[in-house]
């Protein structure tokens, strides 16, 4: 083997890898209630500040929130991770954009990818996207919802209560077969504590 086909084996070899490790998510089907009540933080907002760490492969986006379509606690701006490239699912902020973000709460912080309901936005906060449009009427009868709900969960069913789309106090967690296997506690949204039905 020479040399050029050495260079363009290892060439032929990197294409199939980065086709093997690049993002693959299909477009978002519409929303239901269970993803609605179960989202962390979902917002629209503007991007004051973008840290780019390469070597972490991630960026860190400082978003000032200026439509909190469901957030759990008091506050105007929140930091969003994602991965670094687009190829990794991560999206493409940039310092000023607009952003309608849907993050998963990780701990210590949040975190969103090109997988989730996330849309960049146009300077005004429309876009051209359909989804969008039909998101927003999701979000305000789902908000809207108060009271008693019983809603599908990956393992099976849950059952609580809900004001202004947060779930709120006490929810029951069943398993495919209905048998109770953890009881949560939930203030404004956020889980306060858990505990496993023996």
């Amino acid at each position: 083997m020479n040399i050029r086909h050495f260079i363009l084996l290892c060439v032929f070899i990197c294409v199939s890898i980065a086709q093997v490790v690049a993002c693959s998510c299909r477009p978002p089907l519409p929303m239901t209630d269970v993803e609605f009540f179960n989202a962390d933080l979902v917002f629209i907002g503007k991007i004051t500040h973008v840290d780019a760490d390469e070597e972490a492969y991630r960026r860190t986006a400082t978003f000032e929130i200026l439509n909190p379509l469901k957030v759990a606690i008091d506050i105007k701006e929140v930091k969003i991770i994602t991965a670094y490239q687009s190829a990794t699912c991560g999206l493409s902020f940039r310092e000023g954009d607009m952003w309608y973000i849907w993050a998963g709460d990780e701990g210590e912080h949040f975190s969103s990818s090109i997988c989730t309901r996330s849309l960049r936005l146009e300077d005004d906060g429309t876009t051209g996207v359909p989804r969008f449009q039909e998101d927003m009427l999701a979000i305000e009868k789902f908000k809207s919802q108060t009271g008693k709900q019983i809603v599908e969960t990956s393992m099976g069913t849950a059952k609580g209560k809900v004001r202004d789309g947060l779930k709120r106090g006490c929810w029951k967690y069943y398993n495919a077969e209905g048998i109770l296997e953890k009881k949560c506690k939930y203030k404004k949204g956020i889980e306060v504590k858990c505990k496993e039905v023996e």
